[in-house]
């Protein structure tokens, strides 16, 4: 390391790295990236631990401890090897190319903006290894309908809120976009029926789609939450914020979202089995139970308003 003083801390780097806002070894302020939130929140799992769940260690810092300035290649290679999924499941190859691809940014700012020696990393195939095509993993269409009617018959906490949650996955909402989907995006006042701005694919809350039309029942499920959404400021309110709430009023959170799904899923008795490692993504990429319904609502009514 090529720093004045003694090895810094990476934890600082780290969270002005990931805020825009650091300092040069020299003492001047630089505003770098704006990263969005999906990226903030994955550079600062995997490298720190950062918002990780209970039992979960395998950050980049915690398992390199006090190597973090004097690591190997072969370092990277064993972490990588080892990860796992936030479940336990073993992590996919290309979730793992980009885990490498974590650890190698930030080493290339420390190189780059705060002027420390060079490292001469191997590229990403090389450290995380080739990544195959993957068969798109799914649902069958027997499941997601188990899975809608598990929805309908839930009764456990906020059961309105998963039930929505549940629905918007079902109609082809990654998590990050259901997250992300905010009360000022959904339209009730236009003639053809409901529709909403939805985030982009890239999770990014500034980049949305053009209006498109919500499911009629997506609609439903949206009348029946709204009434007991727990906006509370200053996060939201009851006409602007994020649309899925925690009891605090911010949005739902990346580790509560597939717990919900997961509690919903548990309470089918055809469902028990994969329950608990169901992933958000997989359900968005199967069958609809809602493709051959229509998507419009009849009966509008004002956002906010539920059923009469």
């Amino acid at each position: 390391m090529a720093f004045p003083t003694e090895a810094p801390d990476p934890y600082t780097i780290l969270r002005g790295w990931l805020s825009g806002i650091y300092l040069r070894p020299d003492g001047q302020e630089v505003r770098g990236r704006a990263w969005d939130d999906d990226t903030r929140y994955r550079y600062g799992l995997l490298l720190a631990g950062i918002d990780a769940p209970p039992g979960w260690h395998q950050d980049w810092f915690t398992h390199i401890g006090h190597l973090v300035w004097h690591f190997t290649p072969s370092h990277i290679q064993h972490w990588a090897s080892r990860l796992t999924n936030l479940d336990g499941s073993p992590m996919a190859a290309a979730s793992r190319g980009r885990a490498v691809s974590a650890v190698r940014s930030f080493y290339a700012h420390c190189t780059e903006d705060l002027g420390a020696a060079h490292w001469n990393l191997p590229p990403r195939r090389a450290l995380a290894g080739p990544t195959p095509p993957a068969e798109r993993e799914s649902l069958t269409r027997f499941q997601t309908d188990a899975l809608r009617t598990a929805a309908d018959r839930y009764r456990g906490p906020h059961a309105e809120r998963a039930r929505l949650a549940v629905y918007m996955t079902l109609a082809g909402l990654r998590p990050g976009q259901s997250i992300a989907v905010i009360l000022q995006h959904i339209h009730r006042d236009n003639a053809a029926g409901p529709t909403w701005r939805l985030p982009a694919k890239n999770n990014s809350a500034s980049a949305v789609t053009r209006p498109q039309p919500v499911p009629r029942p997506v609609v439903w499920a949206l009348d029946d939450y709204l009434p007991v959404r727990t906006h509370k400021a200053p996060h939201s309110t009851g006409t602007t914020g994020p649309l899925l709430l925690s009891r605090t009023g911010r949005a739902l959170d990346r580790v509560t979202f597939p717990r919900l799904l997961r509690g919903v899923a548990a309470t089918h008795p055809d469902l028990k089995d994969i329950a608990p490692t169901l992933l958000p993504d997989v359900v968005a990429h199967s069958p609809s139970p809602f493709a051959d319904e229509t998507s419009t609502d009849t009966r509008r009514r004002p956002i906010g308003q539920g059923n009469e």
